[in-house]
């Protein structure tokens, strides 16, 4: 990175942090999950961290905050930030939020859904760092809300979690994470949620954070282009091993728009949405006006997937992408509108038939229910399978979406996002719908996988006739799947039509605002 600059290190060790020979296992045994990794990251250093999902990137940044996920134990090697060991209470509790300081996948988890934001930071504050009395504490509280660009009068620092939005929820962590002005960020996919707008945002702020001073990090993501332009070494990690080390490499041409040409599109003759549902059946919406407390979250909204079809609903975050998929699969009531899901054009209930594969699967999972029994309970109860029966498919499934049958043993915790995230579409697909509402089922996948895991529900839909509705920003993963696109913006439809007109040559500004966001400097990671 330029503009950084090293200083000497805290007393005690030569580098900031520094990992030898460390090798996590499963605690019943079994190939380990990192395995003989050596690293150090010095004080003014971002060393970003690659791989595919599952590959051991998560467990390896939770190693310098002294946690091993549920299930795993440490088989050998050390670990040391600022010369003291994380897995030591004593030391953990002066390292943790003062030296090293930890954003998660999903920051905004982290927040206290009953306290409010600016009750939170001051907390933070008050623990962290060696600022006390009232005054200083919220000047401290605003300097940190205007450093990560939200406002800092007292009505936003009145609000509660649920009344932000996901990009201003991952800021309010990334100020509480900066509290204690931490000298080591340990940040693991804390973007992969985000839209594109508000990941380059997101990205932009946690660049400014590294800058600052002597700080390190070690950055675990999927983001090729945010490695490249932010570390300053790359390691690439397989089935727990370092494979590669390396600095990031520009590749000084332009790349294309990620979004394919008409060509590369469906070469279907154009589909009558309208027509085939009648004929078909299939999902759909008709004037939905759904609310969040008084607050009128989609306006009007209205959509028809027919049976067999695709249909992908773009948008930015709060644009009410994801309330529209509550609504379809009934978890959210409109006030207005209805929807209905017809087979055979014939109407009959949703129930079972239609399936929501969300996109917080730590949410969607039950903690304390082991993946085969999240996996044989909609088989026994949904689909009438004997004991034996379900046991075999759970397996069947777990293969279906790149899964060992190893996994059917563990809990959630003890899986990696993008593990979770695959378990929950495996559970989904156990109740045999009819028809999927996927919202963001990818966001926590690295590309490759990412791109299986569309495949696969590609593959699924066309062999079992399955009816599919894509909720995403990615219009990468649209382009060469879906039938029908639908834009939402504010709530509301702003454009709608099939795929190879509205990606090609889209009429509203958004749209095309979303497109643009696709196209960049290429950049390249060690391979």
């Amino acid at each position: 990175m330029t503009g950084r600059r090293a200083t000497a290190p805290l007393p005690g060790t030569g580098r900031l942090a520094e990992i030898n020979a460390l090798t996590l296992g499963p605690t019943a045994g079994g190939p380990p999950v990192v395995c003989d990794v050596g690293l150090s990251v010095s004080h003014g250093q971002v060393l970003g961290v690659v791989g595919r999902s599952g590959s051991g990137k998560s467990s390896l940044a939770h190693s310098l905050l002294g946690h091993v996920r549920p299930g795993l134990r440490i088989r050998g090697g050390t670990v040391r930030v600022a010369g003291l060991d994380p897995f030591d209470r004593a030391d953990a509790r002066r390292l943790r939020g003062r030296v090293v300081s930890f954003l998660g996948q999903d920051p905004a988890s982290s927040l206290n859904p009953a306290l409010r934001i600016g009750t939170q930071i001051a907390e933070a504050v008050r623990l962290r760092s060696s600022v006390t009395g009232r005054a200083d504490v919220s000047a401290r509280v605003g300097e940190l809300l205007s450093s990560v660009r939200l406002p800092a009068d007292r009505a936003f620092r009145r609000r509660l979690p649920r009344q932000l939005s996901g990009g201003q929820a991952q800021r309010v962590a990334l100020a509480v994470a900066l509290a204690g002005r931490p000298r080591l960020l340990v940040l693991d996919e804390p973007t992969s949620g985000l839209d594109p707008v508000l990941a380059d945002g997101m990205r932009g702020l946690l660049a400014e954070a590294l800058s600052e001073g002597d700080r390190a990090a070690l950055l675990v993501s999927h983001d090729p282009a945010w490695i490249a332009s932010v570390a300053d070494d790359v390691i690439r990690l397989e089935q727990g091993r370092i494979v590669a080390r390396r600095k990031p490499g520009v590749v000084p041409a332009a790349r294309p728009s990620r979004i394919p040409p008409a060509t590369g599109l469906r070469s279907e003759t154009p589909r009558d949405a309208a027509a085939d549902f009648a004929a078909s059946g299939g999902l759909s919406a008709r004037g939905l006006h759904a609310v969040h407390g008084r607050v009128c979250v989609l306006h009007d909204v209205s959509l028809t997937v027919p049976a067999g079809s695709c249909t992908a609903v773009v948008g930015a975050s709060g644009s009410g992408k994801t309330t529209l998929a509550r609504c379809l699969v009934g978890l959210h009531p409109p006030v207005r509108g209805s929807v209905e899901w017809r087979e055979g054009g014939a109407p009959r209930g949703r129930g079972a038939a239609v399936q929501l594969v969300a996109q917080d699967s730590r949410g969607a999972l039950n903690p304390r229910e082991s993946v085969a029994d999240a996996l044989t309970r909609p088989l026994r109860g949904l689909c009438s399978r004997s004991a034996r029966e379900a046991s075999g498919e759970a397996e069947r499934l777990l293969g279906l979406v790149g899964l060992r049958a190893d996994v059917l043993t563990r809990r959630p915790g003890e899986l990696s996002g993008g593990q979770r995230q695959r378990v929950a579409l495996a559970r989904t697909l156990a109740a045999e719908p009819r028809a999927l509402v996927c919202d963001e089922t990818t966001s926590a996948l690295d590309p490759e996988t990412a791109d299986q895991v569309l495949d696969l529900l590609d593959s699924l839909r066309r062999t079992l006739g399955l009816t599919v509705v894509m909720v995403t920003h990615d219009l990468t993963a649209v382009a060469p799947r879906a039938d029908q696109v639908v834009v939402l913006d504010g709530g509301r439809v702003v454009e709608a039509g099939p795929a190879d007109r509205v990606l090609v040559d889209p009429e509203h500004p958004v749209t095309r605002g979303l497109l643009a966001r696709e196209e960049g400097p290429a950049l390249a990671v060690p391979e």
